[in-house]
């Protein structure tokens, strides 16, 4: 035992608080599959355990590549041979699942060597079989040749190792071979759920004792290690919570939540395959028509191009449908992540609790940031801004403000976030923290000047923030009118209750004002009186009353905890307790409201047909604005005539506006002589529920119904 570092102790320590954390993660995507395949609850298929480059997969991939990580760290430190086989053995691994070497060179041995099936195998399933047998003797000689060539710290964590992948190969070819004799029946899919679950669990095993094998080598102190393990661990905990729990309300329709995903998913795809300004949607009667067109989403359509692979042409949308409710996950869970690194950074005492308190505070709040919408990566953006301020790291806020330019156009929130910490310093320090808003003000005008639609995105900035500044006059989406006071109190009454508890904590604290607590009171008010005008900025007011609540209650929670030391064991019981009921409530709400979502492929067939027989360019007139992003998400080859905003229309011409508006409303006679001559337009796109302009479209002869589905009507406008 003499040859073993003492630190073998700590990482037996170690070990067992990685590897409960990587089991539930693999246990949450065994019930997922479970969900899936018994349940209408989650409907997507990339949750599915046998779904080729699912979640799952994505899962594992991100295990081999974590435990390739660290036979590099050994390989380095030791130079013991075995280590150089056991890397490469795992970065087959890798590659084999990736690119599925195995299932496609199984096809190819049997077409070339002509097999045949037989005891139930398909000849592809022999071919993989002999796959599996001519790449088992190459890593078996390899570790033959290394074994003999290493020291004996390597040869024990060899042996070791071997056991589990000898129980890694028994699940992911013993299981599959006899998965496929028994063909399609019941036992088959509790074994397809034993082999593609147990190789998630052992591969968890095999990490861990890799991950204990490199803590024993480097003799990592329990201090460093404590240092960046248990915060990194716990931000994988905390990141796979805040996923799941999204999860849940997201996959609880099949399509995107609200429309304007839409929009964004297409523009996702447009800019994957053209590059970062591909051809704008064809929107020639408002300010965003192809002249002045500004992508005042450019990062984070390139975020969905990450995502974003296949044209809806090709399979109805189904596909790219379930690319960006994947891409709608991630954003708002690093949103909530970044707020428990603000509080973690700020020695906020119960950081993770709190954070998962967010999902307890507002139903509505959960469902926009769940959509497929720039909303939680301006959140994320705001948080990491607080954060830099709360450190003093100023010159940060100069990139961030470049970034949010280029992100969305809600950028003039970092001002307002500059503007109230100027205040509260001014408060409580009689001094005015100009650094600050200097900072976010050059990156601001840095990301305006420097820009690929500069000087276009000026002028549209202008006119889009203009109309929602006063009182709208004109009919726009529901986000930005306000809530009445019973649905203020139904969707943010924890958030207000959160918000009385933090005041009565701070008003009844003795000590000095705290600028900290000033700085989030003051911005609590001004997101709370942005909420009060309009219901869209529910996506920021629960957050920021998160973190209020969570620096004023925190030194009261503090004290109690020291007089009363026996309790501490039972806080994070009665922290669970606490939420249960809000947890439950919001989290049904938000799912509620996304179950009520419109039809994923809604407009599907309609587009499709007008893609397959219109020709491009051809002007689409829509009854609707905002039926344009599924129209555009289908068909981005036709023109359209309003879309994503009312006010684009009415802004580039307030008496074409008007026209549109008195032919949706049934108020012309005869409107396919106004379609064609003022819009160009050849089709005329309709939901079922426009029956004043259907009554006049009857006796106009220049109006021809040529499509009608359970969704929508077209006709074509005759020529004159």
């Amino acid at each position: 035992m003499g040859v073993w570092p003492t630190p073998i102790t700590l990482s037996l320590t170690w070990v067992w608080r990685l590897l409960p954390c990587l089991l539930l993660v693999d246990g949450l995507f065994i019930l997922a599959h479970l969900l899936t395949l018994h349940t209408d609850w989650l409907t997507a298929a990339g949750f599915g355990l046998d779904k080729d480059a699912g979640y799952g997969e994505w899962w594992q991939y991100l295990k081999l590549a974590g435990g390739i990580g660290l036979l590099w760290l050994l390989l380095r430190r030791q130079r013991a041979p075995l280590y150089l086989h056991w890397l490469l053995l795992f970065l087959y691994l890798l590659l084999d699942d990736a690119l599925m070497l195995h299932e496609k060179g199984g096809r190819w041995l049997a077409t070339v060597l002509g097999l045949n099936g037989g005891w139930g195998l398909r000849p592809r399933d022999w071919g993989e079989l002999i796959i599996y047998l001519l790449t088992g003797l190459f890593f078996l000689m390899s570790f033959t040749l290394t074994y003999g060539a290493s020291e004996r710290p390597a040869r024990t964590f060899a042996q070791r190792l071997l056991l589990w992948l000898i129980a890694f190969v028994a699940a992911a070819v013993g299981l599959d071979m006899v998965q496929e004799i028994m063909g399609g029946s019941a036992a088959a899919a509790w074994l397809l759920l034993a082999e593609d679950g147990g190789e998630l669990l052992i591969m968890s095993f095999i990490i861990a004792a890799i991950w204990q094998q490199t803590q024993a080598v480097y003799q990592w102190p329990q201090a460093q290690v404590q240092a960046w393990v248990q915060p990194a661990v716990t931000a994988i905990g905390l990141m796979v919570l805040f996923t799941s729990l999204f999860a849940w309300v997201q996959y609880a329709t099949p399509g995107l939540i609200g429309n304007d995903g839409y929009y964004h998913a297409k523009m996702g795809l447009l800019m994957r395959q053209e590059g970062l300004t591909p051809t704008p949607p064809q929107l020639p009667f408002t300010i965003l028509n192809p002249t002045d067109f500004y992508n005042h989403h450019l990062l984070y359509h390139l975020y969905l191009a990450w995502f974003a692979t296949v044209d809806p042409a090709q399979d109805g949308g189904v596909a790219l449908t379930a690319q960006m409710k994947l891409a709608s996950l991630f954003l708002p869970a690093l949103a909530f992540l970044s707020i428990w690194w603000l509080l973690r950074q700020q020695k906020i005492p119960w950081a993770a609790a709190w954070t998962v308190a967010l999902f307890a505070l507002s139903g509505p709040f959960l469902y926009r940031l769940s959509m497929t919408r720039a909303q939680s990566a301006s959140l994320l953006i705001l948080v990491i801004a607080l954060h830099c301020l709360l450190q003093g790291k100023y010159r940060w806020l100069l990139p961030l403000g470049f970034i949010y330019v280029w992100l969305y156009n809600g950028f003039p929130l970092l001002w307002l976030l500059v503007g109230v910490y100027g205040a509260a310093a001014f408060l409580v320090e009689r001094r005015w923290a100009w650094q600050p808003a200097a900072y976010a003000t050059i990156g601001i005008l840095l990301g305006l000047l420097i820009n690929p639609y500069f000087p276009q995105n000026v002028t549209f900035i202008y006119y889009h923030l203009l109309p929602k500044v006063g009182t709208l006059t004109i009919p726009v989406g529901n986000e930005w009118y306000p809530y009445d006071t019973w649905q203020l109190v139904q969707h943010s009454g924890w958030s207000l209750l959160a918000l009385a508890g933090g005041v009565l904590a701070w008003a009844g604290q003795s000590r000095p004002l705290d600028k900290r607590t000033l700085l989030l009171f003051l911005l609590v008010l001004a997101f709370g009186g942005m909420l009060l005008k309009s219901r869209r900025f529910i996506e920021y007011f629960p957050a920021f009353v998160l973190i209020f609540t969570a620096f004023s209650l925190s030194p009261v929670l503090e004290r109690w905890r020291q007089r009363q030391p026996a309790m501490r064991q039972w806080l994070p019981l009665l922290w669970g307790l606490l939420l249960l009921l809000p947890l439950y409530l919001t989290l049904g709400q938000a799912r509620a409201s996304v179950t009520a979502s419109a039809p994923a492929d809604k407009y599907a067939a309609a587009s499709l047909w007008l893609k397959g027989y219109a020709p491009p360019g051809s002007t689409v007139f829509q009854l609707d604005w905002d039926d344009f992003p599924r129209l555009f998400f289908y068909d981005s080859d036709k023109q359209y005539t309003v879309g994503l905003d009312p006010t684009y229309m009415a802004l580039f011409d307030p008496d074409l506006y008007q026209e549109w508006v008195r032919i949706t409303r049934g108020e012309l006679t005869a409107p396919s002589q106004v379609i064609r001559e003022r819009f160009g337009g050849i089709y005329v796109f309709s939901d079922l529920e426009h029956g004043a302009f259907w009554r006049v479209a009857a006796a106009d002869p220049g109006l021809q119904e040529i499509y009608r589905d359970e969704h929508a009507v077209i006709f074509l406008v005759a020529a004159p």
